[in-house]
């Protein structure tokens, strides 16, 4: 290898290790709101780890996990398992819904949103 091939692999390592590390500190802080049949049920901040217990009107029972700067269902007693299949939300207007037990979960932060794309 020449010593410009040497550089070259150098920068392109170095931009690439930016994009990684941007990715991953691109996380803002916000809050969780949590409905329960189309009543809020509480809003968490999600940069305080906590576990929140809640049984729905139906019954069900939804176990919901606060830590890492996000939001996940643990567990949850409802068909399917729809719910838990969303893994951990953290950015602004994710979401997480429980159908059979009534349950919303969105992130509200500051954060800029993303759009995928624009309609006319």
């Amino acid at each position: 290898m020449k010593k410009r091939d040497i550089i070259l692999i150098l920068i392109l390592i170095l931009i690439s290790s930016y994009g990684i590390f941007f990715s991953f500190s691109n996380r803002s802080e916000g809050d969780a709101y949590i409905y329960v049949s189309g009543q809020l049920y509480g809003t968490y901040d999600l940069s305080e780890d906590q576990s929140i217990h809640i049984v729905s009107p139906s019954g069900i029972i939804n176990d919901i996990e606060i830590s890492d700067n996000g939001i996940y269902m643990r567990n949850a007693t409802c068909p399917g398992k729809q719910c838990m299949q969303c893994g951990r939300i953290s950015r602004n207007n994710e979401s997480i819904c429980c159908a059979p037990a009534g349950l919303i979960i969105i992130v509200r932060s500051s954060e800029e949103p993303e759009y995928d794309a624009v309609t006319r």
